[in-house]
This record gives structure tokens, sequence and C-alpha cells, in this order.
């Protein structure tokens, strides 16, 4: 997974693919390790799925178009 992260890119698009749960914890772990400041490691996870993940993305798609409204320009 090392390799991956030297190598990362930013990601516009994204794919529908289910990753499992492995994975996931991976990936959650290797965040861990990196620094913060004073060494206070105040990392906070929370991982979205199925229904529960569609209901926040469309919540944030309210809240990115509420911002695009002429009202809170």
């Amino acid at each position: 997974m090392i390799q991956e992260i030297e190598n990362r890119r930013s990601i516009r698009k994204y794919k529908a693919d289910k990753i499992n749960k492995e994975l996931i914890e991976d990936m959650i772990y290797s965040a861990t390790l990196a620094p913060s400041a004073k060494n206070r490691q105040p990392w906070k996870f929370i991982v979205y799925q199925g229904k529960e993940k569609e209901k926040l993305v469309d919540v944030m798609r309210q809240g990115i178009n509420s911002e695009k409204s002429p009202m809170h320009l």
C-alpha cells in the first residue's frame, strides 16, 4: 500500500466498485500513521456504505447547490 500512497493522484471520477472491508481497514490504519501536530493524532474515521452513503451524498449535494444560489453571494 505504501507504493499506492507514494504514487497517489487526485481523482475526480469514482467507480461504483465495491471495496472489501479488509482494504478499508488497511487504508484507515495507514492513515493513522500520518504525522500530526504535537503527535496528538486526532483522527476519526466514518465509513458510509449503501443507502446511508447515498443519503449523505444527497445532503452534501443539497448543501453545495444551496451555496450556488444568489442568496449566498
